[in-house]
């Protein structure tokens, strides 16, 4: 047993020293008051980044959105990931490949890879989410904007 766990650690190192990054370690619980929220949509909304590959999730990624009345997501793609969410809040006017929704508390919304989809909150009350991202990366874009959290801000 012990060679094997040489060889794992000696494996691990290998990958530091040949300038890989070494992965990160999984974390399966990740409190969202510990975790990286960021400002989003022009100032108007957050995305809390809970779950994705800074946290060991190589997999999926989830995400908390937080939107305000009048905010708004353009169009856009993601080619490689699904996109699922989670509507807890708020009301918005979506189009997912040419189609208008609707989508309101309680709906589940899925985006195919590769479909068009763009956002418009349309309700008094904050929109809130659970964004699931199947194949993650989409999600570091949030990253680019200010921190919105005191924690290790930008």
């Amino acid at each position: 047993m012990l060679p094997l766990l040489g060889a794992a650690v000696l494996g691990i190192a290998a990958q530091a020293w040949a300038g890989e990054p070494a992965a990160a370690a999984p974390r399966h619980r990740v409190p969202t008051k510990d975790a990286p929220r960021y400002v989003i949509a022009n100032g108007k909304g957050a995305a809390t980044l809970l779950l994705n590959a800074s946290t060991g999730a190589k997999e999926a990624s989830v995400t908390l959105l937080e939107l305000n009345q009048g905010a708004a997501v353009p169009e856009h793609v993601h080619e490689s990931s699904a996109e699922i969410l989670y509507i807890e809040e708020g009301a918005a006017e979506m189009m997912v490949d040419g189609k208008k929704l609707r989508v309101e508390k309680g709906d589940a919304v899925y985006i195919p890879p590769g479909a068009k989809h763009s956002a418009q909150v349309v309700s008094q009350e904050t929109f809130r989410a659970v964004q699931v991202y199947a194949g993650p990366g989409p999600e570091q874009r949030f990253t680019q904007g200010p921190r919105a959290d005191k924690k290790d801000a930008k």
